[in-house]
């Protein structure tokens, strides 16, 4: 998906949320509709921050991926606790006991909650980390994809473990002496 100018020069318009997409110490501001697709997002998002010519993730030498597809979202595990860190913006496919103890799944690939911010309950001003997708090595699991390659068959970033996520948020503690 390309994303135009026009696309990231649109103003905000009374139904959209604002999302900020936090990565080291930078954030990236984008107003979009509550039912617009991860997907277009991350196309907004890769977009966005190629039209301020950065060649490389902020603060390091991790190159800007190709595609959107190659990026991950991620969300505090606790919004009132940035300590507890971010999880990755995926909900896993899971039984739960239902009202009158009927078995249901909720969550997988193609799950509402997984396709739009409001699915996943993003509301205006909701911190959403990014970061490269990570590739476990054989024998390891991410939670949705066991492939060592991106949609394209681009060879991805083996680990063996996951990497967490890069976000520094601002502190207003007073420093020690």
């Amino acid at each position: 998906m390309t994303v135009s100018v026009e696309d990231l020069a649109a103003l905000p318009m009374p139904d959209m949320i604002t999302l900020l997409f936090k990565f080291h110490k930078s954030t990236t501001v984008l107003s979009v509709l509550p039912t617009t697709p991860f997907t277009e997002i991350k196309a907004l998002l890769l977009a966005a921050l190629q039209s301020r010519n950065l060649k490389y993730l902020p603060n390091t030498t991790i190159p800007l991926p190709e595609t959107p597809q190659e990026l991950e979202f991620g969300v505090l595990a606790d919004k009132r606790d940035p300590s507890k860190g971010w999880v990755p913006l995926y909900i896993n496919e899971q039984e739960t006991l239902g009202p009158k103890g009927v078995k249901k799944r909720i969550g997988g690939k193609s799950s509402v909650l997984n396709e739009s911010p409001l699915g996943a309950g993003l509301t205006d001003g909701s911190l959403v980390a990014y970061r490269i997708k990570a590739f476990y090595k054989e024998g390891q699991k991410d939670g949705h994809d066991n492939d060592k390659t991106s949609g394209e068959g681009t060879p991805g970033i083996e680990i063996d473990e996951d990497p967490g996520w890069d976000v520094v948020l601002p502190s207003f503690e007073d420093e020690g002496e």
